[in-house]
């Protein structure tokens, strides 16, 4: 049964006091039997759309069978408030954020709804009895579980500071095309302009694949082949998990219907031989992962693939490009500015009050 918890107020009306009801969920069936409601939720938060949604959550497994679920639920009046989607590892005796594939993950709650997120970070902290420590890897510091750490003065402000946190590439496109082409040096300017030139000459297509007229069945072989092509077979993907194309064949396909993976290839002759796959934010895109084939190393693929997606950001309105750890040269190139992830490790077996 749900426990009713202390009560908090919302935001819509500050006169009215609302139960908050908290339940654990550690069965996948139960889990899964969320799905639609977690989705409607994760449309209205500040959450990555396909990070954070059930489906990847459901997909873990094939990735990492030795975490066992463990989420935890704040309902209002029924309805699913917030959602903390946590995996425990039981011989660390330990609850949090995989950091295998995925990022930025966090508490899902409504933008506005602050308070939920509060009170679930509260309800997590008090699970002794699953865990000794909650571990929030790889979360930006405007998260809702940052914001919510700020509130129960859990909050540690070294976590993301430089040299203590990871830092990020993200590309401000808030100005529009033009005006971020204007902040690229002249030169590498030019040789985006001769790239693509190039490319349209000999009929390179870059371009996105649209579910509608791309089977989404066909998506996982040849993201495969091109990302073995590229960096061979012992890849990070398979770092953790030594044959991950159980997790790829039961995710990707899903995603890329949803639009919560979106595609970009480079197509040479109704063949494709360059491939990057991005995960849908709020503000924009997240470059995931990619490859392609190496006869067409000459087109530098990354960069006419990273420009076609900046691109269609722009196009759309999108006001950021997030080119994840700022771990690789070439991403200078791009001039992103820098976001520092940190990490949170909480303590469990207390209640922390919140903040009046």
């Amino acid at each position: 049964m749900p426990i009713t918890e202390c009560r908090y107020r919302t935001d819509s009306d500050l006169s009215q006091q609302v139960a908050l009801d908290y339940s654990v969920l550690t069965d996948l069936c139960a889990i899964a039997a969320l799905s639609a409601e977690w989705d409607e939720l994760l449309a209205r938060s500040r959450c990555n759309r396909a990070f954070s949604c059930s489906k990847w959550y459901l997909a873990t497994p094939y990735l990492l069978p030795h975490l066992e679920p463990l989420v935890l639920v704040a309902r209002r009046c029924g309805r699913i408030a917030a959602i903390l989607p946590l995996w425990l590892d039981i011989h660390k005796k330990q609850a949090g954020f995989p950091d295998d594939y995925s990022d930025h993950l966090d508490i899902i709650a409504a933008d506005e709804d602050t308070d939920v997120s509060v009170g679930l970070l509260n309800f997590a902290i008090r699970q002794k009895q699953h865990c000794d420590k909650l571990s929030l890897k790889h979360i930006k510091p405007d998260s809702n579980c940052a914001r919510a750490a700020r509130r129960l003065g859990l909050f540690r402000e070294e976590a993301f500071a430089p040299g203590k946190s990871l830092p990020y590439a993200v590309i401000d496109l808030t100005g529009g095309y033009d005006n971020y082409l204007g902040t690229l040096s002249r030169q590498f300017r030019r040789q985006l302009k001769r790239l693509c030139g190039k490319a349209q000459k000999e009929n390179i297509r870059v371009l996105e694949l649209k579910p509608e007229s791309f089977s989404p069945q066909s998506l996982p072989e040849i993201f495969l082949r091109l990302h073995e092509s590229r960096f061979g077979a012992g890849t990070s993907l398979t770092l953790v998990c030594k044959s991950p194309e159980k997790w790829i064949y039961s995710l990707f396909p899903e995603l890329f219907m949803e639009q919560r993976m979106r595609v970009f290839v480079i197509e040479i002759e109704n063949l494709i031989a360059g491939i990057d796959l991005e995960m849908v934010t709020r503000s924009g895109m997240y470059s995931w992962n990619g490859g392609f084939l190496p006869e067409i190393q000459q087109y530098r693929p990354g960069k006419l693939l990273i420009h076609k997606a900046i691109e269609q950001c722009c196009h759309e309105g999108s006001t950021e490009y997030d080119l994840g750890w700022f771990g690789q040269e070439y991403k200078s190139q791009w001039r992103p500015g820098i976001r520092q992830i940190g990490e949170l490790q909480l303590h469990t077996g207390f209640q922390q009050k919140d903040e009046p």
